[in-house]
């Protein structure tokens, strides 16, 4: 899907997502290449997964949360659910 067929607030929730993702990723001290080896995706994926260009699906985030040493319990870390109608952020 293309970013402009995409409406505001689920770009805005990748690009929130994504700099959570390259924080965490920071923070840790590892490379693009590190990541991208432990969820077996290329480096450029998480490229885009960190730019907000691509959305991750819940396989996708499980694996990668492992990869960021993030609990379980903590994948709400990564996911955010949009309330469309109110605009409101809500915990996953």
């Amino acid at each position: 899907m293309l970013m402009s067929k995409l409406n505001p607030s689920d770009i805005q929730m990748r690009e929130i997502i994504g700099k959570k993702i390259f924080r965490r990723r920071k923070q840790l001290r590892l490379t693009q290449t590190k990541i991208a080896k432990k969820i077996n995706v290329t480096f450029q994926q998480v490229q885009k997964f960190e730019k907000g260009a691509n959305g991750l699906v819940d396989l996708r985030i499980r694996s990668l949360a492992a990869a960021l040493k993030i609990p379980e319990s903590r994948i709400g870390f990564l996911i955010w659910k949009y309330n469309k109608k109110t605009k409101e952020k809500l915990d996953a």
